[in-house]
């Protein structure tokens, strides 16, 4: 047992020492390819044999710092992680810090895209590229920012997947349930609830069960949305009995 564990630290450490070996070398060329393209040099794609005259538009520029700050963004911070975590460090992660500079590098271009077709889809119009200006500068910076934060970016980009790709459905039908089940079979549709009021009544059969509800049943509603109930209850406006009223989520 103690030789396995020490075989296993051994991986994890030369796991570890390769992943910021790679990394290190992932810096050395985003360097070398962003000022390759700064002069013009277009040192690969010439090698490939395309043609440079379509290289050399302010536009292809804007992007290629984009993605190159990107990688050096989602590159640093690879760094960042396996230094901190070095002494505990898990080989089972080193695909993190391999995708670590190409992740960085499709967040930037992705946001990037977004960014700018934002503008454009809302009525504006897409700012010229011009090659005497900072704007080159400025997407780099949010290239490499989209790269190093790749936690924060996925959440941004979940939220506008969410937004742009709502979809709706109908409110569920929860009068004269009990409260108790009307709330699960909210909830279990990925709705949330968002106020239960108490409302006297005289009858036995209404105690403890929904009167209202707001939004309507039938009408549309998007997943996360509240529904606000209302309940019956025989106590003089307290709760029913072994009900807790509940809170928005």
């Amino acid at each position: 047992m103690p030789s396995r564990n020490l075989s296993r630290e051994f991986d994890d450490s030369r796991a570890a020492n390769w992943s910021i070996f790679y990394l290190l070398m992932s810096l050395a060329f985003v360097g070398w390819l962003l000022f390759d393209i700064w002069i013009d040099a277009h040192t690969l794609a010439r090698l490939l044999g395309y043609d440079l005259t379509k290289l050399q538009t302010p536009l292809f520029h804007l992007e290629a710092y984009t993605v190159i700050g990107g990688a050096i963004g989602g590159t640093i911070n690879g760094m960042r992680s396996a230094l901190l975590y070095y002494g505990s460090f898990n080989r089972r992660y080193i695909w993190k810090y391999i995708t670590a500079p190409w992740m960085g590098s499709a967040l930037a271009i992705i946001g990037f895209a977004l960014l700018r077709s934002t503008v454009a889809i809302f009525g504006g119009s897409t700012p010229a590229v011009d090659a005497n200006t900072p704007e080159f500068l400025a997407n780099f910076g949010i290239g490499a920012l989209a790269g190093y934060g790749a936690k924060d970016v996925f959440i941004w980009l979940d939220s506008q997947v969410s937004k742009l790709f709502a979809v709706k459905k109908d409110t569920p039908d929860v009068i004269g349930q009990p409260a108790s089940m009307a709330v699960e079979q909210i909830q279990a549709q990925d709705l949330a609830i968002d106020t239960v009021e108490i409302t006297e009544v005289e009858s036995v059969e209404d105690d403890g069960r929904v009167l209202a509800q707001s939004p309507k049943p039938g009408e549309p509603i998007e997943s996360g949305q509240a529904v606000a109930l209302e309940v019956g209850s025989k106590s003089n406006g307290k709760e029913p009995a072994g009900k807790k009223k509940a809170e928005r989520k």
